[in-house]
């Protein structure tokens, strides 16, 4: 079986893309209360963040890919 050479492959974001939890809430403070990221994480397995990939768990401390958490937020329905 012959593979493409010309496929796209996913860009690996970049260290400015991904912000600590505590950062990423002071930042988007005007958005998003501490008591929604929280909950956001805690349900991330049913929610789809977690599928997202928005959200990295290193060293028992929670890291938010800016770009992938802005395309889950947008693509939740009321």
């Amino acid at each position: 079986m012959q593979t493409n050479q010309n496929q796209i492959q996913p860009q690996a974001p970049t260290l400015d893309q991904i912000e600590s939890l505590d950062n990423f809430q002071k930042k988007y403070a005007d958005k998003f209360t501490p008591g929604q990221l929280i909950w956001f994480l805690r349900n991330r397995d049913k929610n789809g963040l977690s599928d997202s990939g928005a959200v990295i768990l290193s060293a028992r401390k929670f890291y938010i890919n800016e770009p992938l958490f802005a395309n889950w937020f947008a693509s939740q329905k009321a």
